[in-house]
C-alpha cells in the first residue's frame, strides 16, 4: 500500500470535499457508533496481531469502533441521500459499480487488524481527516515490517493490492486508527488495468 504524493485531481476532490463539509455540519451524534472506544490501542497493537488465529480468521475486521455509512440500522435517514449521491458520483468518476465500504470513525475509532482475504483485489482508499490526526497501518507480506502511513490534513488516497487467502506472498494484514473524526471511502478493483487507470485518474490534472 502507497499514498499517492501530489494531491488529488480537483475533478475527484470536486465530488468528495463538498461531502465532508456536509458531513461534519451535520449531528453525528444521531449516527449509533458500534464498537469499544476504550479497546483502540490493543486491536491495532502489534499483540493483538501475533494472538490472530490465522487459519480461521475470516478476512473481514473481527473488531471495530466507527460504522459503515452503507448500514442502514445505524445511519440516520436524513443522511443517506447525500451518502448515496456522493457514492453514485464516485462509481461514475472512476468507472465502478460499487464502492467495498463507507466508514466513518469517531474520535478514538479504528478498525482492528485483518487481511480482506476473502475479497482479494486491487484497492483505492479516500481518507479525510481535519488535522491529519490518524494513521493507516500494515504488515509487509514478504518482509513482515509493521509499516504506519499516518495521515495528513483533508483527503489523501492510498493504493496497493489485498491478496487471497491462496496468495501467502500477498494476503495484506492492515488495520486503521483515528484520533479524531475520519471518512475512508473504499473501493475493490478486481482487474489490475482498470485500476492502474482509476490510479491514474486519481492525480493527473
Amino acid at each position: 500500500m502507497k499514498v499517492i504524493e501530489g494531491g488529488l485531481n480537483q475533478e475527484v476532490l470536486d465530488i468528495i470535499e463538498p461531502f465532508s463539509n456536509w458531513f461534519f455540519n451535520q449531528n453525528r451524534s444521531l449516527i449509533k457508533i458500534k464498537g469499544d472506544r476504550d479497546e483502540g490501542e490493543y486491536y491495532t497493537s502489534n499483540e493483538y496481531l501475533e494472538s490472530i488465529n490465522r487459519e480461521k480468521h475470516v478476512g473481514f475486521p473481527e473488531v471495530s469502533h466507527g460504522i459503515d455509512l452503507s448500514d442502514t440500522e445505524v445511519t440516520p435517514l436524513s443522511f443517506r441521500d447525500d451518502i448515496n449521491k456522493t457514492t453514485a458520483d464516485l462509481n461514475t468518476f472512476f468507472g465502478t459499480k460499487f464502492n467495498a465500504v463507507k466508514m466513518y470513525y469517531p474520535a478514538g475509532g479504528y478498525m482492528g487488524w485483518h487481511n480482506n482475504h476473502n475479497v482479494p483485489g486491487y484497492n483505492i482508499l479516500l481518507s479525510y481527516t481535519q488535522n491529519g490526526d490518524g494513521w493507516f497501518r500494515y504488515q509487509d507480506p514478504l518482509s513482515k515490517e509493521i509499516v504506519t502511513l499516518y495521515d495528513t490534513p483533508g483527503w489523501t488516497a492510498k493504493v496497493g493490492y489485498y491478496g487471497s487467502k491462496e496468495e501467502d506472498d500477498k494476503v495484506y494484514w492492515h488495520c486503521a486508527r483515528a484520533y479524531e473524526e475520519r471518512l475512508t471511502f473504499g473501493f475493490v478493483v478486481p482487474d489490475e488495468d482498470m485500476w492502474e487507470m482509476m490510479c491514474e485518474d486519481l492525480y493527473s490534472q
